[in-house]
């Protein structure tokens, strides 16, 4: 890796899991659409926020976040009140049966691959 610091490059979360079907219906995963405008709307060090569902299996689930540097991510969006918010609600609706999640960074420059066209 370059000797450019690994805080400061492009840095994606992946949460992969598996909801309890009635935690996702009272309101886990209603928080989390709210948190996703929010984002949308004041955290442009927030390159990709999305929740995709599985194919034939609505309770398999997978969050994917793409921020400008981990730093971003632990000093703005982890400490904005939607997210906050988001993990109470998903603690109180005991949402998850089971979660993983994957830490990685983008090697730049020189990376490969798109996210857009």
């Amino acid at each position: 890796m370059k000797s450019e610091s690994v805080q400061s490059l492009q840095y994606t979360r992946t949460l992969n899991g598996r909801s309890k079907s009635q935690a996702g219906q009272d309101g886990g995963l209603q928080a989390g659409f709210q948190t996703a405008d929010y984002v949308s709307a004041h955290e442009p060090g927030c390159l990709t926020y999305q929740l995709s569902v599985g194919e034939g299996d609505p309770d398999s689930l997978i969050i994917f976040e793409r921020y400008t540097s981990k730093q971003y991510l632990e000093e703005v969006h982890w400490q904005s009140e939607p997210f906050k918010c988001f993990g109470a609600k998903v603690r109180e609706a005991d949402l998850w049966e089971s979660k993983e999640v994957t830490k990685l960074h983008e090697e730049l420059p020189g990376a490969f691959g798109f996210m857009a066209r």
